[in-house]
């Protein structure tokens, strides 16, 4: 690939698949216009992609299009540098996606009569990470032959269930799709480990309508959720007010009162690691009946809040990493309100107001021995904070 082809020059988003083949077939359902928007969200994470078309797909996508999309020619015919065995030594992942019910099929009973299927036999051979997405008309994806076939398909391969609309059993979300990448060809630090991430603010009501809250965006709650999850962990998010929404392949509970979150705390499960970058309420006004009369002044009589924090510690064991906030403070100051945090926590990472809401951030990592000052976007401080993890767990 020329250094100037487009295809090097997306905008990053992570580096989960930095140095990772993944081959990506192409089958002919129409869902495959959707390939091109797949294969540059693959390269943001930085895969290097190969994509690998039967006939039918490129009478509903151009060549053209594909190649532009990866940056390289495709491969639409098995020629003598013969690409199917390639694969079964080259790919790190192999996505079959959109994969139409005929290559379910195909796949599931070893027909291998078009490129992307002697890919997929071949890397089926090799034990090569799968990835398949299947898309077709409702009907026929309702029909029990396909059921059985995608049943059996599961034996060897992730299947990423179609999202049902319009009549229409259709590919998830590119992010979606190259969230599950990321999962399955990453590093895998936190494979299989139970992480819960408590983000967002909360709300504390003053009357029926109104409510005293703060200004948390929850965008590093996400980070670090949609991170963990690409790490291999299996994710739980408690999300209070955010201006965000998670993806939807995060298991989220949602919550608005400090009420609601002490019930969730209450009835948690077994978790290896908790991340609290939540900005919850100190205090809890007085609620009063109905709508307070909005012609006269009121005076709010609040109550202080118990500390969640003390409330998770007692039924986790595990590591606990927690968020101080500090506003119009010094960092001494703020490292010293930080530190008082220790007593419960395993870490506590420290920062200011100013980064609410704010894409990027600057935190300091506090725990009994030392202090780490690092900056950059939530997404790379949330990559840092879990590789912390990563190493404490493993």
């Amino acid at each position: 690939m020329n250094l100037n082809h487009p295809a090097n020059n997306v905008e990053r988003k992570g580096d989960y698949l930095e140095g990772k083949n993944v081959w990506v077939g192409v089958t002919g359902s129409v869902s495959c216009v959707e390939t091109v928007g797949i294969i540059r969200e693959l390269l943001r994470y930085g895969a290097r992609v190969t994509v690998v078309a039967n006939r039918a797909a490129l009478e509903l996508v151009g060549e053209k299009s594909l190649e532009f999309a990866c940056g390289k020619p495709i491969i639409k015919e098995i020629t003598g540098q013969v690409e199917h065995v390639i694969a079964g030594h080259e790919a790190d992942l192999l996505m079959i996606t959109p994969c139409c019910a005929t290559s379910l099929g195909k796949m599931v009973n070893g027909i291998g009569d078009n490129p992307p299927m002697l890919v997929a036999l071949t890397c089926i051979g090799a034990k090569t990470p799968m990835i398949v997405a299947p898309a077709m008309d409702k009907n026929m994806s309702n029909s029990d032959i396909v059921q059985k076939n995608m049943k059996a398909v599961k034996k060897f391969a992730n299947v990423i269930e179609p999202v049902m609309i319009e009549g229409k059993a259709k590919l998830p979300s590119k992010e979606r799709l190259v969230a599950e990448a990321c999962k399955m060809a990453s590093s895998k630090t936190l494979n299989r480990k139970k992480v819960l991430i408590i983000g967002g603010g909360s709300s504390e009501p003053i009357d029926d309508v109104r409510v005293v809250s703060n200004r948390s965006s929850g965008r590093m709650a996400i980070a670090l959720a949609e991170s963990a999850f690409a790490m291999g962990a299996d994710v739980d998010l408690w999300l209070g007010n955010a201006n965000y929404e998670c993806g939807n392949w995060i298991q989220t509970t949602r919550f608005e009162a400090l009420s609601k979150l002490k019930s969730l705390v209450k009835s948690m499960k077994r978790y290896d690691a908790v991340i609290v970058p939540a900005a919850l309420s100190d205090f809890i006004p007085e609620q009063a009946k109905g709508k307070l009369d909005s012609a006269k002044p009121i005076t709010l009589k609040m109550k202080k809040a118990p500390k969640i924090i003390n409330s998770i510690r007692k039924k986790h064991k595990g590591l606990l990493y927690v968020f101080k906030l500090g506003a119009r403070i010094s960092e001494k100051e703020l490292l010293e309100k930080a530190r008082v945090l220790l007593k419960s926590a395993n870490c506590v990472i420290a920062n200011s107001s100013k980064s609410m809401g704010s894409e990027k951030s600057k935190v300091a990592i506090v725990d009994k021995k030392n202090t780490e000052w690092i900056s950059g976007s939530k997404v790379e401080i949330s990559e840092n904070i879990l590789d912390r993890i990563a190493s404490e767990l493993n």
